[in-house]
């Protein structure tokens, strides 16, 4: 169900010009995923097992995939083959959770740390070359601090769900 709520934009502006920092956001951010899966080609690695990678080489300790999940605003099914890929590969290992049998918390091994340390790299470059190269230090910190006013509406909107709300406890949506 759409919210409704009132608009800063200009109502009688054509769409698109209503909606364009939503449709570059929305660019952006598909071009950089298809600019980081040619990247990671000769790795071996899609960007999707990227995005798991990254999470579990910025954890401090082993974290569960149901939290991996969260964290990168998916559904724990929906990772579930990345995880068996990624593991099967020897980049990835479970231990069991201390506090709960039924539990596993995953963690990078010393050959996925190595693999995960060339992925930051990588996006690390792509990031020079699509912001850092184009963008002052003043103009990098507004367009961060209207991303991030729009992420904390975001989290507020009716239709998230519980679990992406509780994902904004984590270091990584801390600001």
């Amino acid at each position: 169900m759409a919210t409704a709520t009132k608009s800063r934009t200009d109502s009688t502006a054509p769409i698109h010009q209503r909606m364009m920092p939503w449709v570059l956001v929305t660019e952006i951010y598909w071009m950089s995923y298809k600019l980081l899966e040619r990247r990671f080609y000769h790795l071996g690695v899609s960007a999707s097992q990227a995005r798991v990678l990254a999470v579990l080489h910025f954890a401090k300790e082993p974290i569960k995939p149901s939290l991996v999940a969260t964290l990168l605003f998916q559904e724990t099914q929906s990772i579930t083959g990345i995880l068996h890929r990624i593991e099967s590969r020897g980049w990835v290992r479970r231990l069991p959770d201390p506090n709960d049998r039924r539990a596993v918390g995953l963690e990078l091994t010393d050959k996925g740390r190595e693999i995960t340390q060339e992925i930051v790299d990588i996006a690390e470059a792509l990031y020079a070359d699509m912001f850092g190269n184009v963008l002052s230090a003043s103009e990098r910190r507004q367009i961060e601090a209207a991303l991030k006013k729009v992420r904390a509406l975001g989290f507020k909107l009716p239709e998230t769900d519980f679990k992406l709300r509780r994902a904004q406890q984590y270091a990584i949506w801390k600001d």
